[in-house]
């Protein structure tokens, strides 16, 4: 739940860790991905793959206990085979008190019994439950749920992936809790209409086009808080046409209470956010010393390399953060916020330091060509804007740090912090200047109309920025 990613034990240790000697291997059978972290329930392990086939395992043999295909139906394009993990649910009741839930790419919700792997037929519909329901047209492809559900008191609650960068207008990022034992919807955060926590009207929707929660959410049990990180709106580099429902909430770690599904307070990471830094961790919740006394905190690593402390019930930075002036766009219709937050109080991860003189190659003409594309590009350090001469983004949207979130050791008041520094280019291109032979990045042709490549230079794949 607050995903501190640590665990206390000493046992192995520098001296002995040499001496590890591997105790099983299994093999899952099953191609695609596999991202998920295996849960460890008494004598069992319990995780998913791709294709969200679930398995259990004896932790100390690695013998299967059991496995439950639900044979999705996903688009195979994008995360369609994506997984992050399962969730573990214990209550009193009759029926299934020990569950396993994992969510689906193509959209469901599904109760597995942990000690045989059969279906909880008092969870929704013979085991599971759509997730579609409000969520209006939703085209294949453009709906998953790629992580599993966070645990607060006694709901289930979770976002889901919308298809980025396709068109605008796209399914809502709703986030919503769940009756474990039923199935049954609690309520609703809707980003555009917050003060409706229910289904959506008669012939309505939740609102579409807002940010999303695609990452893991962290609770806190004790305070009845869920901490969700979201997304930017759709499409990620360009924004002239966003609403305030796409803005309030973008890129930003968002306090919800887990009972009634009601926003308690925000911080934003990104203001008007057009690079695609959008939050992937998951929040780390620590208590944290601090004048003479203890403070709950919130950690929230972003892709932008920065690493924000606030205090979790107030969302008020506990480490300083200044608003810094930043490079503004000159793209037509677009805008950009004139400052944004540097979190001036805790280490930065960014390296924006890139130079032409960094710039590096195999041969002389490599490292000549190398230059000359840093030369071509728009480049004016940290946040500087997506541009029709094309922009070099460092960080890249791959980070700074990820969805692997960081890892806290509370005892000693130790943050382990993976970071990664890639540098990307995102080139906007006027719409009527596209062609049925426009080559587009990640994802196929887009209705955005940019490109978008790790950075290298066009004349040879043998030069790359420093990373």
């Amino acid at each position: 739940q607050a995903g501190t990613r640590y665990a206390p034990f000493d046992e192995i240790r520098r001296d002995n860790v040499h001496r590890l000697e591997p105790a099983w291997v299994y093999r899952t059978g099953v191609p695609g991905t596999f991202k998920a972290t295996p849960l460890q329930v008494g004598d069992s392990l319990y995780f998913c793959t791709g294709g969200n086939v679930v398995i259990a395992l004896d932790a100390e043999t690695g013998a299967e206990h059991w496995r439950h295909d639900p044979e999705i139906d996903t688009p195979r394009f994008a995360f369609w085979d994506t997984c992050r993990g399962v969730t573990y649910f214990e209550s009193d009741a009759a029926v299934c008190p020990q569950r396993i839930f994992t969510a689906t790419t193509d959209a469901r919700l599904i109760a597995l019994d942990a000690r045989s792997g059969e279906r909880c037929d008092d969870f929704g519909d013979g085991g599971e439950i759509s997730l579609l329901p409000g969520m209006g047209e939703v085209k294949p492809g453009y709906y998953y749920v790629t992580s599993p559900p966070a645990v607060s008191r006694n709901t289930l609650v979770l976002g889901g992936w919308v298809a980025d960068n396709r068109e605008t207008g796209e399914p809502s990022g709703v986030v919503r809790g769940f009756d474990p034992q039923s199935g049954r919807l609690k309520w609703a955060w809707d980003l555009g209409n917050p003060a409706h926590t229910g289904m959506p009207l008669e012939g309505q929707s939740y609102t579409r086009g807002t940010p999303n929660v695609w990452s893991l959410i962290s609770a806190d049990d004790e305070l009845g808080l869920v901490y969700v990180p979201t997304g930017n709106a759709t499409p990620d580099y360009f924004g002239g046409h966003r609403s305030e429902a796409m803005e309030k909430y973008a890129s930003s770690v968002v306090a919800i209470d887990g009972d009634t599904g009601k926003a308690r307070w925000h911080f934003q990471t990104t203001h008007h956010d057009i690079w695609d830094y959008d939050v992937p961790s998951q929040p780390t919740l620590v208590d944290v010393p601090m004048d003479g006394g203890t403070r709950k905190a919130v950690l929230v690593p972003t892709k932008r390399g920065q690493l924000f402390m606030l205090d979790r019930v107030t969302g008020e930075p506990l480490a300083e953060v200044t608003e810094r002036p930043v490079p503004q766009t000159d793209v037509e219709h677009e805008w950009t916020s004139a400052t944004q937050p540097f979190s001036t109080g805790m280490p930065a991860f960014d390296r924006n330091d890139l130079r032409e003189a960094d710039m590096w190659g195999i041969t002389p003409f490599d490292h000549l060509a190398c230059r000359l594309r840093f030369r071509s590009l728009r480049y004016d350090g940290p946040l500087t804007p997506p541009s029709l001469q094309g922009t070099l983004l460092n960080p890249g949207v791959g980070g700074g740090m990820n969805w692997g979130s960081i890892a806290v050791d509370e005892a000693n008041q130790l943050a382990v912090v993976n970071v990664i520094h890639m540098p990307m280019t995102v080139e906007l291109i006027p719409r009527e200047e596209v062609t049925g032979t426009t080559r587009f990045g990640v994802g196929g042709p887009h209705r955005q109309a940019r490109r978008m490549r790790p950075a290298r230079c066009r004349s040879s794949r043998r030069c790359l920025p420093p990373v």
